[in-house]
């Protein structure tokens, strides 16, 4: 366990790490044992639920799960949602962050899939490197941070982290949606499975969805809104 990058967790109001993944594989990670796993953890019946955007890793780190600080990383998104023209719905997952400071843990400034994972790097100074004041980005652009940037959002609105091995499904803190919709339609099907309606937290938050709207929201220093979906007001 790291005590400065938890420290430096608290000091900038970071509350969660994200993870997004299609609704399809909800279910299975709801109801499952353990919660989400590496790719390299998925065994074979497992696979057969992920698309090959999701199983493939570019940035070699296969043991280790995908996510990001405070938001989403929505570019990925949207190149990940284009190549699934069959289910579109998809959720964003609100970790618990104490993810951020325990061993095993890496940070990439930047997309963790860019110059094959080289920048992808464990401890308290690649995290802080994660806030620097410009980030060399997608495309070799650079990418300043203004003062009014959000201080719990790294500087690069596609850094990523990447937990090791397992998030347990006890850490999963809220499931957000673009859409009371879809909120309704997710706690459908995990009632037919038998799983209560007020197990899991849902949250309407369109702004996640949409890069150019989150990016705007971040660089301006203010939080998208998000809203708590309460299946009581439904009946």
């Amino acid at each position: 366990m790291s005590d400065a990058i938890k420290n430096a967790v608290e000091s900038r109001g970071i509350t969660r790490v994200c993870h997004f993944t299609p609704s399809r594989n909800l279910v299975h990670i709801l109801t499952g044992e353990m919660g989400i796993l590496a790719t390299k953890k998925l065994q074979d019946d497992e696979r057969k639920i992920f698309t090959p955007t999701d199983l493939q890793r570019l940035d070699g780190h296969a043991g280790h799960i995908c996510c990001s600080i405070e938001y989403p990383n929505t570019w990925y998104f949207d190149k990940a949602k284009s190549k699934d023209i069959l289910f579109t719905d998809w959720v964003v997952l609100f970790i618990n962050p104490q993810y951020l400071w325990m061993p095993g843990t890496r940070f990439c400034p930047r997309n963790a899939a860019s110059n094959y994972g080289r920048d992808i790097v464990e401890g308290e100074t690649a995290f802080m490197s994660m806030f620097a004041p410009s980030i060399s980005g997608a495309g070799g652009r650079n990418f300043p941070r203004s003062t009014r940037h959000l201080a719990c959002c790294p500087t690069d609105n596609q850094a990523e982290i990447l937990v090791p091995d397992i998030i347990g499904i006890s850490d999963i803190m809220g499931i957000a949606v673009p859409t009371k919709s879809q909120a309704k339609n997710e706690a459908a099907r995990l009632g037919i499975l038998d799983i209560p309606e007020d197990k899991y937290t849902f949250i309407i938050a369109p702004d996640l969805f949409d890069k150019y709207k989150l990016k705007n929201f971040i660089q301006s220093g203010k939080r998208p809104d998000e809203i708590i979906w309460n299946p009581r007001e439904e009946t």
